[in-house]
């Protein structure tokens, strides 16, 4: 019994923690949503090595001009714009959204600040912020992913 009372410190620890993960997000219904992801960056976006992948079961749309566009973005063929933002091209089970980046060259000074906005639905369900400056020397990146339970369907 001495035991047990021990090991609920430890256990009310664990349970009141949390992660930033999209793991936490509800996604237990068994309905396709349409999600959108918004990008914007500022800075120094021209010092950065950046690659984003989005993936959907029935890939993506610019929400502006409607046209269908490459779910894998890399500045190295072409400079990323400041912002965009991609919508499912039809209502879907999940999407996964990676971003890496790397700056070119240590310079002093240097930063970027990147922010990425998910919706399913029209409604907010997360947001991710990045901040990366001259002492980053490394690959920076996260992974977001978020997938319903159709396993019922």
């Amino acid at each position: 019994m001495k035991k047990i009372i021990y090991l609920l410190p430890l256990l009310l620890l664990c349970l009141s923690c949390s992660n930033d993960s999209s793991d936490d997000l509800p996604g237990n219904e068994t309905t396709n949503s349409n999600f959108t992801v918004e990008y914007l960056q500022t800075g120094d976006s021209d010092q950065f090595s950046q690659e984003i992948t989005f993936y959907s079961a029935y890939g993506w749309k610019d929400t502006d001009s409607e046209n269908d566009v490459d779910a894998n973005l890399n500045s190295e063929n072409s400079a990323l714009p400041g912002s965009l933002s991609y919508t499912t091209k039809q209502a879907s089970p999940g999407i996964w959204v990676t971003y890496n980046v790397a700056p070119d060259n240590i310079e002093e000074g240097i930063s970027l600040d990147v922010t990425f906005k998910f919706y399913k639905d029209g409604e907010l369900i997360d947001t991710k912020n990045l901040s990366i400056g001259d002492e980053s020397t490394t690959t920076d990146s996260f992974t977001w992913e978020y997938f319903a339970d159709v396993s019922g369907e």
